[in-house]
C-alpha cells in the first residue's frame, strides 16, 4: 500500500514538473518568434543585433537598464517586442543611465504588452535637441524597463505566469 503511494505521489509530481518544462519551453519558442516578428519589422534597415530581457514580476516595482550605442551617425530603428509580457511596462529611452540626475527622456512607449513597437533614432535626436541638448546627434541611449508591482506574485519561487520578456532588435540604414 505505501508503495503504490508512493509511486502515485511520483507520478502526480513527474507531471507537474513535466508541465512546468513544457511551458518554460513554450515561453522560450515564443520569445524566438518575438524575434523573428521584431527583425522584420525594422526592414529595409540592416539588422545590427537583439537584446531579450528577462524578468520576473515581483511584488514591488523594478527598473531595468539596457545601453544601446549608436555608431557613426547613423539612422538606427529600435524595435520593442513586448508579446512576452503578461502585464503592461513602460519602457523609458534617455540619453543618459539612470544614475545621472538630470537625464532627458526622450520617449516614453506605455503600451508595450501584447505590441511590437518600432521606433527611429532621428526622432530621439530630435526629442534631444528639442529638450537643450547639447549634441546634434546622440551616442549612445539607455532603455529603461519599468516593470509594475504585482501584488499576486511570489517573490521567493516565481511561477512561469510571473515571467516576462522584451525583445530589443536594432538594425541601422544603410
Amino acid at each position: 500500500m505505501k508503495k503504490g503511494l508512493v509511486l502515485i505521489g511520483f507520478l502526480v509530481f513527474a507531471l507537474a514538473f513535466a508541465q512546468q518544462v513544457t511551458n518554460l519551453t513554450e515561453f522560450k519558442e515564443s520569445i524566438k518568434l518575438n524575434k523573428a516578428e521584431a527583425k522584420t519589422s525594422i526592414k529595409p534597415y540592416l539588422y545590427d543585433g537583439y537584446k531579450t530581457t528577462y524578468f520576473n514580476y515581483k511584488t514591488y516595482k523594478q527598473s531595468k537598464e539596457v545601453e544601446i550605442y549608436l555608431f557613426n551617425n547613423t539612422e538606427y530603428k529600435l524595435a520593442f517586442n513586448g508579446k512576452a509580457c503578461s502585464k503592461n511596462i513602460t519602457v523609458n529611452v534617455y540619453n543618459e543611465s539612470k544614475s545621472v540626475a538630470d537625464r532627458i527622456l526622450l520617449k516614453e512607449i506605455t503600451d508595450i504588452k501584447g505590441n511590437n513597437i518600432v521606433i527611429e533614432t532621428d526622432d530621439l535626436n530630435d526629442a534631444y535637441v528639442a529638450a537643450g541638448g547639447s549634441a546634434s546627434r546622440l551616442k549612445r541611449v539607455f532603455v529603461d524597463y519599468v516593470i509594475p508591482a504585482t501584488p499576486d506574485a511570489n517573490n521567493a519561487n516565481p511561477t512561469i505566469e510571473h515571467r516576462g520578456a522584451v525583445v530589443l532588435v536594432m538594425g541601422y540604414k544603410n
